[in-house]
C-alpha cells in the first residue's frame, strides 16, 4: 500500500496499491512520478521497478534493473535515478545502475569500491556521496563519492562513527549524516 500526505488538508489519503508488495525498497521522484525500486517481497529480492503517476492515480511497471536488490540507496542526479548497493539475499552488492526515465532503461555504471546495504546517499555538486551501511557483517564508517562525468568512485575521509540504517542530506556544500 501507499499513502499521500496533503499539507493543505493536513490529511493522508490512500493511493492505488502497487503492482508488487515490497519492503526495504528505495524511492526516487523524477519527472513528476515516484519510482518504487527493488526491495523484498517478503521472500526474495526484487529487480522490478514501478512508477506512480499522480496525474493518473495509478502504478505502472517500468524497465527492471539488471539485478535483484533490497536495502539499496537511490538518488536523482541530472534527471536520472541512480541506485547502488544493497543485497540480493545472498551477497552484498557493489553494483550501481542508472535509470533514464525518458528511455525507460537501466544502464550499469562503475561499481562502488565495496559492497554494502542499509547505507545512505545524497547528491551534492553534481556527485553522489554514499555513507556507511553494513558490509561483511558489521556497520562501516567509510564514505565514497561517485563522479558521473568520470564514471569513477573515490574514497573520502571516514566518518567518526560507523553507522547503518541512517540518513544523509547535502546543504550549503556540506554533507550531513544522522
Amino acid at each position: 500500500t501507499a499513502e499521500v500526505y496533503d499539507p493543505q488538508t493536513n490529511g493522508w489519503q490512500p493511493l492505488a496499491k502497487m503492482t508488487t508488495a515490497r519492503c526495504v525498497l528505495a524511492l526516487a521522484a523524477v519527472g513528476g512520478k515516484v519510482y518504487a525500486i527493488g526491495g523484498n517481497d517478503g521472500g526474495s529480492a526484487l529487480d522490478s521497478v514501478e512508477a506512480y503517476d499522480p496525474q493518473l492515480g495509478s502504478w505502472a511497471l517500468v524497465a527492471s534493473m539488471s539485478g535483484k536488490r533490497y536495502g539499496q540507496a537511490s538518488v536523482v542526479l541530472d534527471g536520472k535515478i541512480y541506485t547502488m548497493g544493497g543485497s540480493d539475499g545472498a551477497v552484498l552488492l557493489d553494483t550501481v545502475e542508472a535509470y533514464d526515465p525518458q528511455a525507460d532503461s537501466w544502464q550499469r555504471v562503475a561499481s562502488m569500491p565495496q559492497g554494502r546495504y542499509w547505507h545512505a546517499a545524497a547528491v551534492m555538486g553534481g556527485k553522489i556521496y554514499v555513507t556507511g551501511g553494513r558490509s561483511q557483517g558489521s556497520s562501516v564508517n567509510s564514505v565514497f563519492v561517485y563522479d558521473p562525468q568520470a564514471n569513477a568512485w573515490t574514497q573520502l575521509a571516514s566518518m567518526g562513527t560507523a553507522r547503518h540504517v541512517h540518513a544523509s542530506a547535502a546543504v550549503g556544500g556540506k554533507l550531513y549524516v544522522f
